[in-house]
């Protein structure tokens, strides 16, 4: 019977930390009785909570734990419940009558001590001492609470706006590529080796510290795929590796990738192209006075070519305001101050993994097989993914206290004016469900679409201090899409925000933009831009 009774007590003990994290987020009703509490901040967002309770509330708990255990036990010359606590405490001895109380007093302490402290966890508490024993009774707790952000002047904080000039040769070069999607493809009349400006059909492998770039599910054939020799189009090394080649050879060569390539897989490291060539092809070129009708346009090509360079000029202010934005962010992430809970760097290092997994899973290939043929656990890259994972919610973090202090939130006309705009774009027999849905599930979608672009315009005028950018919307800016209806909607990179990690709100945070550049996914590392090709 005793033994029964210890077992029982061992479990519930061993279940107490799972008690205080599954009763942390709920309080009790108002007139609970107060209790000391002693409360010390300590890093990464802990709060430390010492409670300590008085001799009476001891008794009062030991009292209701004799009830429970005559309840549950046969004790000899009783009926269940019966056994006052003195004869109980005697049967099982003061230590199991505490062990017994210590669930339920800790738990309604612990409660009591949150509402009276009105302290909101962010994550599941720990217990980490416990002296119920003799005088003072107390118990210590490590509770994490939400993310502390205290922001720089950050208007204090200026980027010039530096935009690239858009020079003749940059013209030529735009309309070469304009031309050059309207090449017509001729297989050699006799064999030869691959020239410059020949077209390879090829199938390439690439591997980054040994393990391929872009996984394939066991037994799937390599894609074929096609190259263009052009320097500016194949990274240097290859591109020398595969001039001269001979259609059914293997080409295998390493590289060394710059530190500042667009694809941060590779940043700084060697990468191994092996490369089946399967055919050689001669690319022809249109005449020029062709390309007009080549590219669907209405006019000369003198008309053609002023159309290019101001699509050169609109493209680079916007590639100047993206720099602007990343740069002025990044000063701003550098200057705050931040006190983050682990809990939020888990979830974020989680969120990174999981969208790694979906795009394993667009290539048929099961996050399992890439974690077996990687010798990894999970966890273990969850791991890995910390130190990126933190300063991607550094600078969620602080996008969205930008905003909240810039007060950008938009009011009910700005969010049926996006509603609307949205709704217009839509085949009319969708209109009205997707209207619904916009103004339901998807209205926190909406709202951070509308947020995302007004924090990025005035960004832009506090970094500049130009304020014609919240005057008249960019072409960026008015041409990105908004939000996805009737598709999976998957939020970005910046996506943070402080709520309980073991309360998730289905609302969405203030912003969900990802800064330009600070992720790149699916870019090739071999061919810049593959054109469009006719065979002839």
């Amino acid at each position: 019977m005793k033994r029964a009774a210890a077992q029982s007590r061992s479990v519930a003990r061993a279940s107490l930390r799972a008690i205080i994290h599954k009763n942390c987020f709920t309080f009790l009703a108002p007139g609970v009785l107060s209790v000391k509490v002693t409360t010390e901040k300590k890093p990464r967002s802990i709060l430390e909570l010492t409670i300590e309770l008085d001799k009476q509330q001891i008794e009062k708990a030991l009292d209701r734990a004799a009830r429970r255990m005559s309840q549950k036990y046969n004790i000899p010359g009783f009926r269940r419940g019966k056994a006052p606590r003195f004869i109980v405490e005697n049967y099982f001895g003061r230590e199991a009558l505490l062990e017994e109380a210590s669930d339920d007093l800790i738990q309604k302490a612990f409660q009591d001590a949150l509402k009276q402290e009105g302290i909101e966890p962010y994550a599941q508490a720990h217990l980490t001492d416990v002296n119920l024993t003799e005088a003072p009774y107390r118990f210590t707790v490590e509770v994490p609470v939400a993310p502390t952000v205290i922001l720089p002047d950050y208007r204090s904080i200026h980027v010039p706006l530096e935009i690239d000039e858009v020079t003749d040769e940059t013209v030529n070069r735009a309309m070469e590529i304009r031309r050059d999607r309207h090449a017509v493809l001729r297989a050699l009349d006799e064999p030869r080796p691959a020239q410059p400006g020949d077209q390879l059909t090829v199938r390439i492998e690439t591997f980054v510290d040994g393990n391929p770039l872009n996984p394939r599910a066991e037994g799937e054939d390599i894609p074929q795929s096609t190259l263009v020799l052009d320097p500016e189009r194949i990274v240097p090394g290859l591109y020398e590796a595969l001039v001269g080649v001979s259609p059914n050879t293997i080409v295998d060569v390493t590289v060394r990738m710059p530190d500042d390539h667009e694809n941060e897989q590779v940043r700084g490291k060697d990468v191994r192209f092996v490369v089946n060539v399967l055919d050689v092809q001669e690319r022809l070129l249109p005449e020029w006075d062709e390309l007009p009708a080549l590219e669907n346009f209405e006019g000369t090509l003198d008309e053609l070519r002023e159309q290019t360079r101001k699509e050169l000029i609109e493209s680079a202010r916007r590639n100047a305001e993206d720099k602007v934005f990343v740069e002025y962010v990044r000063q701003v992430v550098a200057a705050t101050t931040f006190d983050l809970p682990d809990a939020l760097i888990v979830r974020e290092a989680d969120r990174i993994l999981r969208e790694r997994e979906a795009e394993f899973e667009r290539y048929g290939v099961s996050p399992e097989q890439i974690y077996k043929a990687q010798g990894k656990k999970r966890d273990d890259l969850i791991e890995e993914l910390k130190p990126v994972a933190e300063e991607r919610a550094k600078r969620g973090l602080v996008l969205r206290e930008i905003a909240k202090a810039e007060g950008l939130a938009p009011d009910e006309a700005e969010i049926a004016r996006e509603v609307e705009d949205i709704v217009a774009s839509m085949e009319e027999e969708k209109r009205d469900s997707a209207r619904l849905l916009l103004d339901t599930e998807l209205r926190p979608l909406v709202i951070a679409g509308i947020v995302d672009r007004k924090l990025r315009r005035r960004i832009l005028v506090i970094a500049t201090g130009d304020p014609s950018f919240e005057q008249v919307a960019s072409p960026e800016v008015a041409s990105e899409p908004k939000v996805a209806v009737g598709d999976e909607v998957q939020m970005a990179d910046a996506h943070i925000d402080s709520t309980p990690v073991d309360d998730v709100s289905t609302e969405t945070p203030i912003v969900s933009r990802e800064e330009n550049g600070e992720s790149v996914k699916n870019q090739s590392v071999v061919d810049v831009a593959t054109p469009e090709t006719r065979t002839e």
